[in-house]
C-alpha cells in the first residue's frame, strides 16, 4: 500500500514538472520573441522613415515596418499581388537564377510613384527579399512640370523664329530685290562715267549677296520646305548646301519615315545642323554619312563623320574642350520628346551621333 502511494505521488510529481517545464518553455519563447521585437525596434528598417517590405522567397509579406504599414495597411493581406509589389514574383525568379543581388526600379500604382531597390538577403539561415521603396511624387511631378514648361518655351522660341524667317523673306528679301531693280533701272537711265557705273555695279552686286544671306539665314531658322516637303527632302537639301558651303563630302540617306509632328520635324532638322556645324568646325573630316531612318518604335537620324574623333571621358569630364559643344542643347531637346542621344567617338576614328525619337502612337502623345 505504501509503495502504490509512492508510485502515485511520484506521478504527480512528474505531471507537475511536466506542466511548469511547459510553463517556462513559453516564458523562455516570450522573452525571445520580445527581445527578437526589441531588437526591430532598434534596427534600420523600423526608424526608417521610407517604406521597408519583407517578403519570402513566395512573395508573401512576412515583415512591414511602420510607415509602410500606415501607408498600406492592406499590404500584409494583398501580398504579391498589391500594386506596390508588382513584378516581384519576377524579379525573385531572377534572384533564383543568381542573376543579381538587387535591381533597381520605379513603380507607378496610379496615385503615387515609388523607387524601389529590391534586395535579396540573408539573415543566418533564413534567406528574404527586402525592399526598400522612397515616394518621389512630388519630384515626378515637378519634373513634369518642368519639361512641360520646357517645351512651351520650345514651341515659343520656334515660332519666334518662325515670324523672324518670315519676316527677313518677306519684307527684308522682298525689300532688297526692289532696292535692285531701282538701281539698275537708274543704271540704265544715267550717262556717267565708268566710276560711277562701276559703284553702281558694286551696289548692285552687294544688294544681290545681302539678299542671298538674308535668304540662307531665313531658311536657317526655319526652313519652309520642313511645311511642303517633308523632313527627308528638307534635310536633303540642307546636307546639298551645306556640303557646297563647307566643301565636306556629305552622303545622305533615308527609307521612308512616318509622318511626325512638327515638333519632331524641327528637332531633327536642329539635330542635323548642329551636328553637321559641329562636324565643320571641329571633327577635320573629309566624309560624312547621314542617315534617316525608322522602325516599328522609334525615328532615328545619324551622323557619322571620318573625323579626328575624341575621348569619350575627357569630353564628357570637360565639355568645354569636346568638339561637340552643341550637344547638350541637342540632347536637350531630344528628350524634352521622349527621345535621346548616342555618342560614339575615338580619337583618330570618328564620330557618330545617333538620335532617336520615340513614334508618337508609341510614346502615348
Amino acid at each position: 500500500m505504501t509503495d502504490q502511494v509512492s508510485q502515485e505521488a511520484l506521478i504527480e510529481e512528474l505531471e507537475r514538472l511536466r506542466r511548469r517545464t511547459a510553463e517556462l518553455e513559453t516564458v523562455v519563447a516570450e522573452y525571445q520573441d520580445n527581445q527578437m521585437k526589441l531588437m526591430r525596434l532598434a534596427t534600420f528598417p523600423e526608424q526608417n522613415p521610407n517604406l521597408v517590405i519583407e517578403t519570402n522567397l513566395e512573395g508573401q509579406v512576412t515583415y512591414l515596418n511602420p510607415e509602410a504599414q500606415n501607408r498600406f495597411p492592406d499590404l500584409a493581406q494583398a501580398g504579391a499581388r498589391h500594386p506596390i509589389l508588382k513584378g516581384l514574383k519576377t524579379i525573385i525568379a531572377r534572384f533564383h537564377r543568381s542573376e543579381r543581388d538587387y535591381f533597381a526600379r520605379e513603380i507607378d500604382i496610379g496615385n503615387a510613384v515609388f523607387e524601389q531597390k529590391v534586395c535579396y538577403t540573408s539573415d543566418g539561415s533564413l534567406t528574404f527579399i527586402r525592399i526598400y521603396a522612397h515616394d518621389v511624387t512630388a519630384r515626378r511631378r515637378a519634373e513634369a512640370a518642368i519639361q512641360k514648361l520646357a517645351k512651351r518655351v520650345v514651341a515659343a522660341q520656334e515660332e519666334e523664329r518662325q515670324r523672324i524667317s518670315r519676316e527677313l523673306h518677306d519684307e527684308a528679301g522682298q525689300a532688297l530685290t526692289a532696292l535692285k531693280i531701282g538701281l539698275e533701272l537708274i543704271q540704265g537711265e544715267i550717262t556717267a562715267d565708268d566710276a560711277v557705273q562701276g559703284s553702281l555695279d558694286e551696289i548692285i552686286a552687294l544688294a544681290d549677296q545681302t539678299r542671298d544671306r538674308i535668304r540662307q539665314l531665313a531658311r536657317g531658322l526655319r526652313p519652309p520646305a520642313l511645311d511642303t516637303l517633308g523632313l527627308s527632302l528638307t534635310l536633303e537639301d540642307f546636307c546639298r548646301t551645306f556640303a557646297r558651303q563647307t566643301q565636306l563630302a556629305i552622303e545622305y540617306h533615308s527609307t521612308a519615315a512616318p509622318k511626325l509632328s512638327d515638333a519632331q520635324n524641327i528637332c531633327l532638322y536642329r539635330c542635323l545642323q548642329e551636328a553637321l556645324t559641329n562636324v565643320a568646325r571641329h571633327a577635320g573630316a573629309g566624309k560624312v554619312a547621314v542617315k534617316l531612318w525608322c522602325d516599328e518604335t522609334a525615328v532615328h537620324l545619324s551622323v557619322v563623320d571620318d573625323g579626328v574623333g575624341f575621348e569619350m571621358e575627357i569630353s564628357a569630364a570637360s565639355p568645354n574642350r569636346s568638339p561637340g559643344l552643341g550637344l547638350l542643347g541637342m540632347r536637350e531637346r531630344l528628350e524634352l520628346l521622349g527621345g535621346g542621344l548616342e555618342i560614339q567617338s575615338r580619337p583618330a576614328q570618328g564620330t557618330r551621333i545617333t538620335a532617336h525619337l520615340p513614334l508618337e502612337s508609341v510614346a502615348g502623345r
